[in-house]
């Protein structure tokens, strides 16, 4: 998904996990990394940039949000309204990642980076993207319309 690449090219700009060669000990060895019951080898944790600000793709959150409402979302945009409750569960969304990252892991600013124009080199993927949805909104209204509204959310 998204540009290919990417992470290849920003890959100067990436900051090191805890167990990266970089990071040493005072006596030069390298840390153990961290032990985690489901995965012994994360190599990253958030709380690692506590006191830094970060940058998010507040379009991965936003898409994120919307399965919280997405039948709302659908019928709103198809009428062309808003529609009170998908807001307010977005924002309730975005609002709540946002204090766990200042809370929890000690962020000191987050800045919410939001797409501007669309991509070129994404234009593959957003087509794919646009087909995907709008074949899960046509499964969906096949599912209500049988009564399956379980399925169909």
């Amino acid at each position: 998904m998204g540009i290919q690449g990417l992470l290849r090219n920003l890959h100067p700009l990436l900051v090191p996990p805890p167990s990266h060669h970089s990071n040493t000990n005072d006596n030069g060895s390298a840390p153990k990394p961290q032990q985690h019951k489901n995965n012994p080898q994360i190599k990253h944790n958030i709380r690692q940039f506590s006191n830094k600000s970060l940058a998010i793709d507040a379009s991965s959150w936003l898409h994120k949000a919307a399965y919280t409402c997405a039948q709302h979302l659908v019928e709103a945009t198809e009428n062309n309204t808003r529609n009170a409750i998908a807001e307010a569960s977005y924002t309730k969304y975005m609002m709540n990642r946002c204090h766990e990252l200042l809370t929890h892991a000690g962020i000191h600013t987050i800045y919410l980076v939001f797409d501007g124009i669309r991509v070129p080199l994404k234009s593959g993927t957003n087509a794919n993207r646009e087909s995907k949805r709008r074949a899960n909104i046509f499964q969906a209204r096949r599912l209500m319309a049988c009564g399956r509204t379980k399925e169909a959310s």
